[in-house]
């Protein structure tokens, strides 16, 4: 029997109920309701706005069981935006020792720069391009319906443990 759409009460009860929990599924109702209500507080308080992507964390990962993925998917992002980080650390670390050997050997170094400069910005925007083709598969995989059958994540918050029965 397919239990009715999450009320956004309802919702935001069954996000907190679990909000630490990174076991079980989550239903798409659960996930978005959740997801606005985060984004709406963001916009009203942007000193929460840290906390509650990491409280986000956790539904996410539950959303990604219910359409029988893995959290890891979640786990790639992070890795990518780390990947970005330590790509700018780099470009900024260097770009600060070639500024000083500008001063020192003049144009050569500053041609050797200006190329540098390049390079990364075309490699930046080609990590960026693979980032953002990451995050529209991930919502995506968001807006999935779920299982209708127990997987190995749980049984289905929203066709219950018998699937889907008479349906």
């Amino acid at each position: 029997m397919v239990k009715p759409t999450l009320s956004f009460s309802e919702a935001l009860n069954a996000s907190t109920s679990k909000i630490f929990d990174c076991k079980g599924r989550s239903r798409r109702s659960e996930f978005w309701w959740s997801y606005l209500a985060a984004f709406v507080l963001s916009a009203v308080l942007p000193f929460l706005s840290p906390l509650l992507m990491l409280a986000t964390i956790p539904l996410t990962i539950r959303r990604l069981h219910d359409t029988g993925r893995s959290g890891w998917w979640w786990g790639v992002g992070a890795l990518l935006n780390v990947g970005i980080f330590i790509m700018v650390f780099f470009w900024l670390v260097s770009s600060f020792f070639y500024t000083s050997n500008v001063y020192e050997y003049g144009n050569d170094e500053f041609n050797n720069m200006a190329y540098e400069n390049m390079s990364f910005m075309v490699k930046f925007f080609i990590y960026l391009a693979i980032i953002y083709i990451y995050r529209i598969v991930l919502i995506v995989f968001c807006c999935q319906d779920s299982e209708f059958f127990e997987n190995k994540y749980g049984p289905s918050p929203k066709y219950g443990e018998e699937g889907l029965g008479d349906l």
